[in-house]
């Protein structure tokens, strides 16, 4: 074929309006191209991702579309729909059958307690003594949800806790001879069956024997202790 400089008669079949096409690196404007037999496109670019590309899975091209969600998770609809779902602190991705999975914090039962922090969830029993403390010396301050082992010659004093939540327990268990004494703080009270300790810091309750024990359980915030079953040995009162 003779170069396109040089042909000046009309080509049949001709489409399309411009110079002729030579075969090494012509430059096209608005071709339509139809269906190419083969073909490179690793220097291509502008490719829509919704309508150029095909044989993606059902809401892949959706997903890949999306703008993401800084701090979040990628959930799917039961209908198929791709999105982000925007998480806080201790959130899970919760399921949902008939739509879309949600971010969500965990709801805590009965004795059970639940603190959120940036990356972790600490899930802590609140109905049970979780650790216990030998106290050796003669005072001691208390806190909800731990057991004491008192172990000293002479009385360990033993102070309950000036903030307690509704159903947090402390546990005392005797060992030592000199024995020991539960003192309260300003309005505090605690009850033993049908009797009930003076309320403020004049109210205490304290073993008899030294292997005397009790569980103690708090029924109205911050104030007022019960104590829990039956204490063993003999347990008086002020």
């Amino acid at each position: 074929m003779a170069t396109n400089n040089s042909v000046n008669t009309s080509l049949s079949g001709q489409t399309g309006t411009g110079n002729f096409v030579g075969s090494t690196s012509p430059t096209l404007v608005t071709p339509a191209l139809g269906t190419p037999s083969s073909g490179t496109l690793t220097s291509c670019t502008g490719l829509p991702i919704s309508t150029g590309v095909s044989g993606l899975g059902t809401g892949v091209a959706t997903f890949l579309a999306l703008n993401p969600t800084n701090s979040s998770s990628i959930v799917v609809s039961s209908a198929g729909v791709v999105s982000y779902a925007a998480m806080t602190n201790g959130q899970l991705i919760i399921g949902n059958t008939a739509g879309t999975p949600t971010a969500a914090t965990l709801t805590a039962g009965a004795g059970i307690s639940i603190a959120n922090s940036t990356g972790s969830i600490t899930i802590t029993a609140t109905g049970v003594a979780n650790s216990w403390t030998v106290v050796t010396g003669t005072t001691q301050a208390m806190a909800i949800n731990s057991g004491y082992i008192s172990n000293n010659a002479g009385l360990v004093t033993l102070t309950l806790p000036t903030t307690a939540a509704v159903g947090s327990i402390i546990d005392m268990q005797g060992l030592g001879a000199g024995g020991w004494q539960i003192a309260q703080n300003a309005s505090q009270l605690i009850h033993i069956g049908s009797a009930v300790t003076t309320t403020g810091t004049g109210g205490y309750l304290a073993s008899t024997n030294a292997f005397d024990s009790l569980s103690l359980l708090c029924v109205v915030a911050n104030t007022t202790w019960t104590v829990l079953g039956g204490p063993q040995g003999n347990i008086t009162y002020n």
